[in-house]
């Protein structure tokens, strides 16, 4: 009889465990941090755009997080996965976030306010879906996930293996005419 009373706690355990894990709703999630600097000369352009760091989260939860110092120094983390106790969560998160939007200052005119980020969301054969954001007009369960995945997970490492994807997201990011983003990003030629 003790011996059928394991065997049922076996099983039920078995069971529990073959729980089905959650995947992400797309194949790849890159947070992207970008920015433009004023150059010192005064001539055009009058700036320069670079990206400033980004991270790579693919569909089994493996985190990458790459963050550019300078133009040639990476501060890098790298993680062999997202916990299982947050997997659901960011899954769940996302899955509500499957068009392009924006969550960006829509007042007025103001002085420059730090980087500009993106969620760009990849899915095989289908067309990217991109949130542009600045970090403090993000919903909260989106600042969640920006903040889990991006803000808080950097050591530093100095590579420069990654260069092929900081210039991937430079041409991707610099080739769009995005009226707002040079609009706000875009200083003023002097006279």
């Amino acid at each position: 009889m003790d011996n059928l009373r394991y065997i049922i706690i076996f099983v039920f355990l078995a069971f529990c465990s073959c729980k089905q894990q959650k995947e992400l709703p797309f194949d790849k999630l890159y947070i992207l941090e970008y920015r433009y600097a004023l150059l010192d000369e005064y001539e055009e352009p009058y700036f320069k755009f670079y990206v400033a760091g980004f991270c790579e989260l693919d569909k089994n939860f493996n985190l990458q997080n790459v963050k550019q110092i300078g133009y040639d120094i990476y501060k890098r983390y790298n993680s062999e996965s997202v916990p299982d106790s947050m997997k659901s969560i960011i899954s769940d998160i996302l899955s509500r976030y499957q068009t392009d939007t924006t969550f960006l200052y829509q007042g007025g005119s103001r002085i420059y306010d730090g980087n500009a980020y993106r969620f760009i969301m990849q899915k095989y054969n289908q067309k990217d879906i991109t949130i542009k954001f600045e970090p403090k007009f993000l919903p909260d369960d989106l600042k969640f996930v920006y903040s889990y995945l991006y803000e808080n997970q950097w050591t530093i490492v100095y590579e420069d293996k990654f260069s092929g994807l900081f210039e991937m997201f430079e041409n991707q990011t610099k080739s769009e005419k995005d009226e707002l983003e040079l609009k706000y990003f875009s200083p003023s030629p002097l006279p």
